[in-house]
Protein backbone atom coordinates (compact mmCIF):
# COMPACT_ATOMS: atom_id res chain seq x y z
CA UNK A 1 0.00 0.00 0.00
CA UNK A 2 1.33 3.43 -0.90
CA UNK A 3 1.42 6.32 1.53
CA UNK A 4 -0.05 9.64 0.49
CA UNK A 5 2.24 12.64 0.52
CA UNK A 6 1.37 16.31 0.26
CA UNK A 7 3.70 19.16 -0.62
CA UNK A 8 3.07 22.87 -0.12
CA UNK A 9 5.14 25.51 -1.87
CA UNK A 10 4.61 29.26 -1.92
CA UNK A 11 4.66 31.33 -5.06
CA UNK A 12 5.96 34.89 -5.04
CA UNK A 13 3.41 37.27 -3.60
CA UNK A 14 0.97 34.53 -2.68
CA UNK A 15 1.14 34.89 1.09
CA UNK A 16 2.87 38.16 1.85
CA UNK A 17 1.72 41.53 3.16
CA UNK A 18 -1.36 42.45 5.15
CA UNK A 19 -4.71 40.94 4.30
CA UNK A 20 -6.73 43.03 1.82
CA UNK A 21 -10.42 43.72 2.17
CA UNK A 22 -12.51 40.60 1.50
CA UNK A 23 -13.20 40.34 -2.23
CA UNK A 24 -16.73 40.66 -3.54
CA UNK A 25 -16.30 37.69 -5.89
CA UNK A 26 -14.33 34.45 -5.90
CA UNK A 27 -13.07 33.00 -9.19
CA UNK A 28 -12.12 29.32 -9.52
CA UNK A 29 -10.73 27.33 -12.46
CA UNK A 30 -10.40 23.57 -12.70
CA UNK A 31 -8.33 21.87 -15.40
CA UNK A 32 -7.12 18.34 -16.07
CA UNK A 33 -3.50 19.02 -17.05
CA UNK A 34 -3.06 15.86 -19.20
CA UNK A 35 0.33 15.27 -17.49
CA UNK A 36 3.21 15.61 -20.02
CA UNK A 37 1.43 14.46 -23.15
CA UNK A 38 2.26 16.14 -26.47
CA UNK A 39 4.40 19.30 -26.26
CA UNK A 40 4.24 20.17 -22.56
CA UNK A 41 6.45 23.30 -22.75
CA UNK A 42 4.23 24.73 -25.50
CA UNK A 43 1.06 23.74 -23.61
CA UNK A 44 2.46 25.29 -20.43
CA UNK A 45 2.91 28.62 -22.20
CA UNK A 46 -0.71 28.61 -23.40
CA UNK A 47 -2.09 27.55 -20.01
CA UNK A 48 0.05 30.06 -18.09
CA UNK A 49 -0.84 32.93 -20.42
CA UNK A 50 -4.56 32.17 -20.24
CA UNK A 51 -4.67 31.72 -16.48
CA UNK A 52 -2.42 34.72 -15.98
CA UNK A 53 -4.93 36.86 -17.86
CA UNK A 54 -7.88 35.41 -15.94
CA UNK A 55 -6.07 35.56 -12.59
CA UNK A 56 -8.53 33.38 -10.70
CA UNK A 57 -8.36 33.17 -6.93
CA UNK A 58 -7.95 29.39 -7.07
CA UNK A 59 -6.77 26.92 -9.71
CA UNK A 60 -7.45 23.21 -9.24
CA UNK A 61 -5.39 20.79 -11.33
CA UNK A 62 -5.55 17.06 -11.99
CA UNK A 63 -3.09 14.70 -13.68
CA UNK A 64 -0.13 16.67 -12.39
CA UNK A 65 3.15 14.90 -13.08
CA UNK A 66 6.68 15.14 -11.73
CA UNK A 67 9.34 12.85 -13.22
CA UNK A 68 12.95 13.53 -12.27
CA UNK A 69 14.22 10.72 -14.49
CA UNK A 70 12.83 12.56 -17.49
CA UNK A 71 13.90 15.96 -16.19
CA UNK A 72 10.29 17.03 -15.66
CA UNK A 73 9.78 19.35 -12.69
CA UNK A 74 6.49 19.22 -10.82
CA UNK A 75 4.04 20.73 -13.29
CA UNK A 76 1.92 22.45 -10.63
CA UNK A 77 4.99 24.03 -9.04
CA UNK A 78 6.19 25.20 -12.44
CA UNK A 79 2.83 26.79 -13.21
CA UNK A 80 2.54 28.23 -9.71
CA UNK A 81 5.97 29.84 -9.99
CA UNK A 82 4.97 31.40 -13.31
CA UNK A 83 1.79 32.86 -11.85
CA UNK A 84 3.00 33.68 -8.34
CA UNK A 85 0.58 31.29 -6.61
CA UNK A 86 0.99 29.09 -3.55
CA UNK A 87 0.94 25.41 -4.52
CA UNK A 88 -0.49 22.43 -2.64
CA UNK A 89 0.32 19.11 -4.35
CA UNK A 90 -0.99 15.74 -3.21
CA UNK A 91 0.12 12.31 -4.44
CA UNK A 92 0.31 8.74 -3.25
CA UNK A 93 3.91 8.72 -4.49
CA UNK A 94 6.39 9.75 -1.80
CA UNK A 95 8.87 12.60 -2.29
CA UNK A 96 11.69 10.06 -2.64
CA UNK A 97 10.13 8.63 -5.79
CA UNK A 98 11.39 9.91 -9.14
CA UNK A 99 7.87 9.89 -10.56
CA UNK A 100 4.92 11.46 -8.74
CA UNK A 101 1.40 11.85 -10.08
CA UNK A 102 -1.46 13.61 -8.37
CA UNK A 103 -3.68 16.67 -7.92
CA UNK A 104 -2.90 20.25 -6.98
CA UNK A 105 -4.46 23.43 -5.64
CA UNK A 106 -2.95 26.77 -6.64
CA UNK A 107 -3.95 29.85 -4.65
CA UNK A 108 -3.12 33.52 -4.82
CA UNK A 109 -4.28 33.77 -1.20
CA UNK A 110 -2.47 32.50 1.91
CA UNK A 111 -2.68 28.78 2.69
CA UNK A 112 -3.38 28.25 6.39
CA UNK A 113 -3.84 24.49 6.58
CA UNK A 114 -3.79 21.38 4.38
CA UNK A 115 -5.12 17.84 4.55
CA UNK A 116 -5.76 14.84 2.36
CA UNK A 117 -7.40 11.46 2.17
CA UNK A 118 -7.11 8.35 0.04
CA UNK A 119 -10.25 7.33 -1.80
CA UNK A 120 -11.23 3.68 -2.03
CA UNK A 121 -10.37 1.33 -3.56
CA UNK A 122 -6.79 2.06 -2.57
CA UNK A 123 -5.55 0.28 -5.68
CA UNK A 124 -7.14 3.08 -7.74
CA UNK A 125 -4.68 5.61 -6.24
CA UNK A 126 -7.28 8.38 -6.07
CA UNK A 127 -7.08 11.17 -3.51
CA UNK A 128 -8.85 14.29 -2.30
CA UNK A 129 -6.64 17.14 -1.13
CA UNK A 130 -7.85 20.08 0.95
CA UNK A 131 -6.34 23.54 1.40
CA UNK A 132 -7.68 26.02 3.95
CA UNK A 133 -7.25 29.46 2.42
CA UNK A 134 -7.46 32.94 3.90
CA UNK A 135 -9.32 34.95 1.27
CA UNK A 136 -9.12 38.52 2.48
CA UNK A 137 -9.85 37.41 6.02
CA UNK A 138 -12.50 34.86 5.03
CA UNK A 139 -11.71 31.14 5.51
CA UNK A 140 -12.29 28.93 2.50
CA UNK A 141 -11.76 25.18 2.15
CA UNK A 142 -10.82 24.09 -1.37
CA UNK A 143 -10.80 20.40 -2.29
CA UNK A 144 -9.18 18.95 -5.42
CA UNK A 145 -10.07 15.48 -6.59
CA UNK A 146 -10.00 13.15 -9.59
CA UNK A 147 -12.40 10.20 -9.48
CA UNK A 148 -12.36 6.77 -11.09
CA UNK A 149 -12.19 6.97 -14.86
CA UNK A 150 -14.21 4.14 -16.45
CA UNK A 151 -17.67 4.95 -17.79
CA UNK A 152 -19.11 1.83 -16.16
CA UNK A 153 -17.45 2.55 -12.82
CA UNK A 154 -20.12 4.77 -11.25
CA UNK A 155 -20.40 2.45 -8.25
CA UNK A 156 -16.68 2.99 -7.62
CA UNK A 157 -17.11 6.75 -7.89
CA UNK A 158 -19.99 6.54 -5.39
CA UNK A 159 -17.64 5.04 -2.80
CA UNK A 160 -15.06 7.72 -3.55
CA UNK A 161 -17.62 10.48 -3.13
CA UNK A 162 -18.65 8.97 0.21
CA UNK A 163 -15.01 9.01 1.32
CA UNK A 164 -14.62 12.61 0.15
CA UNK A 165 -17.70 13.79 2.03
CA UNK A 166 -16.65 11.96 5.20
CA UNK A 167 -13.29 13.68 4.89
CA UNK A 168 -15.00 17.07 4.62
CA UNK A 169 -17.17 16.29 7.65
CA UNK A 170 -14.00 15.63 9.66
CA UNK A 171 -11.88 18.54 8.47
CA UNK A 172 -13.84 21.39 6.85
CA UNK A 173 -15.61 24.08 8.85
CA UNK A 174 -15.69 26.91 6.31
CA UNK A 175 -17.39 27.47 2.96
CA UNK A 176 -16.22 24.70 0.63
CA UNK A 177 -15.26 24.47 -3.02
CA UNK A 178 -14.90 20.94 -4.45
CA UNK A 179 -13.47 20.89 -7.95
CA UNK A 180 -11.84 18.48 -10.34
CA UNK A 181 -12.29 15.76 -12.90
CA UNK A 182 -15.18 13.64 -11.64
CA UNK A 183 -15.32 11.44 -14.75
CA UNK A 184 -19.12 11.74 -14.58
CA UNK A 185 -21.76 14.38 -15.33
CA UNK A 186 -22.95 16.47 -12.41
CA UNK A 187 -26.29 14.63 -12.30
CA UNK A 188 -24.74 11.14 -12.18
CA UNK A 189 -26.04 8.91 -9.34
CA UNK A 190 -22.54 8.71 -7.85
CA UNK A 191 -22.39 12.49 -7.43
CA UNK A 192 -25.89 12.85 -5.94
CA UNK A 193 -24.69 13.00 -2.30
CA UNK A 194 -22.28 15.79 -3.22
CA UNK A 195 -24.91 17.59 -5.31
CA UNK A 196 -27.25 17.47 -2.29
CA UNK A 197 -24.74 19.53 -0.32
CA UNK A 198 -23.16 21.69 -2.99
CA UNK A 199 -24.13 23.23 -6.31
CA UNK A 200 -22.34 22.74 -9.61
CA UNK A 201 -21.62 26.27 -10.83
CA UNK A 202 -21.88 25.53 -14.54
CA UNK A 203 -25.16 23.64 -14.17
CA UNK A 204 -26.64 26.37 -11.99
CA UNK A 205 -25.68 29.23 -14.28
CA UNK A 206 -25.99 27.52 -17.68
CA UNK A 207 -28.50 24.69 -17.18
CA UNK A 208 -29.32 24.35 -20.87
CA UNK A 209 -25.79 24.55 -22.24
CA UNK A 210 -24.63 21.52 -24.19
CA UNK A 211 -20.86 21.52 -23.97
CA UNK A 212 -18.20 18.89 -23.41
CA UNK A 213 -15.14 19.31 -21.23
CA UNK A 214 -13.49 16.49 -23.17
CA UNK A 215 -11.82 17.52 -26.43
CA UNK A 216 -13.49 15.55 -29.19
CA UNK A 217 -10.66 16.18 -31.67
CA UNK A 218 -8.40 14.06 -29.45
CA UNK A 219 -10.69 11.04 -29.69
CA UNK A 220 -12.95 11.64 -26.69
CA UNK A 221 -16.69 11.05 -26.61
CA UNK A 222 -18.32 14.40 -25.73
CA UNK A 223 -19.08 14.56 -21.99
CA UNK A 224 -18.97 17.31 -19.38
CA UNK A 225 -17.18 15.64 -16.49
CA UNK A 226 -15.14 18.49 -14.98
CA UNK A 227 -16.99 20.49 -12.33
CA UNK A 228 -16.70 23.19 -9.70
CA UNK A 229 -19.06 22.58 -6.78
CA UNK A 230 -19.67 25.12 -4.01
CA UNK A 231 -21.34 24.59 -0.66
CA UNK A 232 -23.35 26.98 1.51
CA UNK A 233 -21.80 30.42 1.86
CA UNK A 234 -21.05 30.79 -1.84
CA UNK A 235 -23.43 31.41 -4.73
CA UNK A 236 -22.46 30.90 -8.38
CA UNK A 237 -23.11 33.91 -10.62
CA UNK A 238 -21.17 33.00 -13.77
CA UNK A 239 -19.44 30.05 -15.39
CA UNK A 240 -17.87 29.26 -18.72
CA UNK A 241 -15.47 26.97 -20.53
CA UNK A 242 -11.84 28.09 -20.78
CA UNK A 243 -8.70 26.68 -22.39
CA UNK A 244 -10.81 24.86 -24.93
CA UNK A 245 -9.50 25.99 -28.32
CA UNK A 246 -5.99 25.63 -29.74
CA UNK A 247 -3.76 28.69 -29.54
CA UNK A 248 -1.20 28.95 -32.30
CA UNK A 249 -1.89 25.32 -33.13
CA UNK A 250 -1.33 24.21 -29.52
CA UNK A 251 -4.19 22.40 -27.76
CA UNK A 252 -3.83 23.22 -24.04
CA UNK A 253 -5.07 19.82 -22.80
CA UNK A 254 -7.34 16.95 -23.71
CA UNK A 255 -9.82 18.49 -21.26
CA UNK A 256 -11.35 21.93 -21.42
CA UNK A 257 -11.18 23.95 -18.23
CA UNK A 258 -14.14 25.26 -16.26
CA UNK A 259 -14.08 28.80 -14.88
CA UNK A 260 -16.66 29.75 -12.24
CA UNK A 261 -17.37 32.93 -10.32
CA UNK A 262 -19.02 32.96 -6.92
CA UNK A 263 -20.19 35.67 -4.56
CA UNK A 264 -20.07 35.34 -0.82
CA UNK A 265 -23.44 34.84 0.85
CA UNK A 266 -23.88 36.55 4.23
CA UNK A 267 -24.27 34.16 7.13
Amino acid sequence: MRTLFLLVTVGLGACTGSSPAPPVALDVVTLNLWHDRDDWPARLDVIADTLGALRPDVIVLQEVLQDSEKGLANQAETLGARLGYAVVFAAVDGPERPKRYGNAILSRHPVRDTGWVKLRPLTDYRVAARARLDVGGRPLDVVATHLHHTVEGDSIRAVQVADLLAFLDRTADAPVIVAGDFNAPADAPSLAPLAARAVSAFDAVRPDAEVSTLVEALGHTPRRIDHVFAGPGLRPVDARIVLGAPVGGVQPSDHRGVWARFVWVPE
